[in-house]
């Protein structure tokens, strides 16, 4: 009777978890790091069987040589997909950062301005009354006119 690979339901579980995760997960960049994690797991499993099946193949089942192949076939796949998938989103992350910056930065200037402008605002209103009220020579020049 010939025996199974040892990483015969394992590549395969493996390939198909990183396949899902990445499909699931694509807008958060964990799950594309979970899945490419998976994947170079189950892609090292599977070689190591393949050549472990070289050396010695009447003794596996080739049944279970191509379950393993699958699953190497579905990690590679996912390895791709993966990379994919993190480089978008960190892509992504930065243009969103660098986004928000400029917006956060360009509010934070317009305020900082507009503060100032009421600042000497009030500045002129009070230097305008105290000159009105103090100054008797202006006070009368007005009245003239």
């Amino acid at each position: 009777m010939q025996r199974k690979l040892s990483a015969d339901p394992t590549s395969l579980i493996l390939g198909i978890v990183s396949l899902v995760l990445v499909f699931l997960g694509c807008c958060c960049g964990i799950f594309g790091v979970i899945s490419l994690i998976l994947s170079i797991v189950g892609l090292v499993l599977a070689s190591t069987s393949l050549k472990e099946y070289e050396t010695n193949q009447e003794e596996f089942s080739p049944q279970s040589r191509k379950n393993v192949y699958t699953g190497r076939i579905l990690c590679i796949i996912g390895i791709i997909l993966s990379t994919i998938a993190i480089i978008f989103f960190v892509v992504f992350l930065a243009i969103s950062k660098d986004a928000s910056f400029t917006k956060w930065n360009t509010n934070f200037d317009f305020k900082s301005i507009e503060r100032e402008f009421k600042k000497q605002d009030s500045l002129i209103k009070e230097q305008n009354n105290n000159l009105i009220t103090t100054d008797s020579t202006y006070q009368d020049s007005l009245e003239i006119e």
